[in-house]
């Protein structure tokens, strides 16, 4: 299956795996080349592009939710993560993926970063 603004478009929910936790999230790819993704904790928005004929990469931004304090693991509390992915797309609804997390602080400097990686699949 080769990857195409529109093999991509709609609705996936996945775990992402970074330093010995797992987070659920869902993510919305659209047409246009963006994304939006919601966690528990967080929401955020990116892009997306093609890379290959069953790769792609993704890039978004996740703001953490106000009522919601995130400590990272150096101490600081967190702001924000920005994420750099890239994915596979499996021929069975389904993408893994690798990447790195770099968390930024309330004053937007850089406290913490760690490799992380994600599995989904998409949502009827």
């Amino acid at each position: 299956m080769s990857v195409s603004l529109s093999t991509l478009a709609g609705r996936w929910a996945g775990t992402v795996t970074h330093d010995g936790e797992v987070d659920d999230y869902a993510v919305t790819f659209q047409e246009d080349g963006s994304l939006v993704v919601v966690t528990q904790k967080s929401t955020g928005a990116g892009s997306w592009t093609p890379t290959g004929d069953e790769t792609f990469e993704f890039f978004l931004r996740e703001d953490f939710n106000t009522d919601f304090t995130q400590i990272s693991p150096t101490g600081s509390r967190a702001a924000y993560i920005k994420i750099a992915f890239e994915a596979r797309l499996a021929g069975d609804g389904k993408f893994t993926g690798k990447g790195k997390a770099v968390v930024h602080g309330t004053d937007d400097t850089v406290i913490y970063s760690t490799d992380a990686e994600t599995d989904a699949h998409r949502v009827p």
